[in-house]
């Protein structure tokens, strides 16, 4: 049996199942239009919420303000009288660098090492047996290992350029004079256990000196929209160095006068920069 449905007050009617289904029909549509509607907003919301790619410095080199932490690794030759002691030499330097624009300013330190000391015939001559060994207390040879080691730390001031005329941040060229105090010595390693290469005996061998210098710096600079960022440059340093210790074996008296050391040398660097930003400071690594 078919009920008729009235429609409005006159005599037009639907039937039932013809109703029914074309309100099934409508309800999915309602149903589907107001889910679309809901996924085209979570998607607008999340889109605008997305935090758009920050800029990690200001565009211009003359804009930019803050600091920057830096490490570097790097290798010294050294010439003059540290050239007829010691071969290359590794350079580990960490430091901070405040930069105002054009302008930078900061402090470093390191640490310097080699394992090539030349010349240990000449220190250890007294020590050798005639076929050229080491005694060690048990009566065996002994092996000897020698080590340069030393350290530097000092200030420094400098000034950077861009490499556009645009003025960009982002690959500039700079200089920089750097002062401060400096240390190095030999360290003796043997095994067996040697009298005379044991503390205070090696304070005639170790040729320790310690004094002023200062150095010169020149590099790129390179600080880009994302990381990473770094320096890579070339650099030189002259020491004015005085011997600490009292009595020195290798030239069987007192070492009174002090020496230049001279060296120069590569070294990459890896920077982290702290740079102000419209009065907001942003961290970048």
């Amino acid at each position: 049996m078919v009920t008729k449905i009235p429609l409005f007050d006159g005599n037009v009617c639907l039937d039932s199942a013809f109703y029914l289904r074309n309100m099934r029909i409508l309800s999915i549509l309602l149903v589907g239009g107001l889910l679309g509607t809901t996924f085209s907003a979570a998607g607008q919301g999340t889109a605008m919420a997305r935090p758009k790619r920050s800029t990690p410095v200001p565009l211009e080199l003359s804009s930019q303000k803050g600091g920057m932490f830096h490490v570097g690794l790097g290798t010294y030759a050294p010439t003059g009288y540290w050239r007829q002691r010691y071969g290359n030499v590794l350079d580990i330097q960490t430091g901070y660098t405040w930069i105002n624009g054009s302008h930078l300013f900061g402090f470093e330190g390191g640490a310097l090492y080699t394992s090539q000391v030349k010349d240990l015939g000449n220190v250890l001559s007294f020590l050798l047996t005639p076929e050229g060994e080491i005694l060690s207390n048990d009566g065996s040879y002994s092996s000897l290992r020698v080590e340069m080691r030393g350290w530097q730390m000092g200030a420094h001031i400098g000034q950077r350029y861009a490499l556009n005329p645009l003025g960009s941040a982002k690959s500039s060229w700079y200089w920089k004079f750097k002062g401060g105090m400096m240390q190095h010595k030999m360290a003796f390693m043997s095994s067996g256990g040697v009298p005379m290469l044991a503390t205070p005996y090696t304070y005639g061998l170790d040729e320790l000196q310690r004094g002023g210098f200062v150095a010169e710096e020149i590099g790129f600079l390179h600080l880009g929209r994302v990381a990473p960022h770094f320096q890579i440059s070339l650099l030189a340093f002259q020491g004015w160095m005085h011997p600490i210790r009292g009595y020195n074996f290798s030239i069987g008296g007192i070492q009174k006068e002090p020496q230049w050391n001279y060296a120069w040398g590569l070294r990459g660097t890896w920077i982290l920069p702290l740079l102000q930003e419209k009065s907001a400071i942003r961290y970048y690594y």
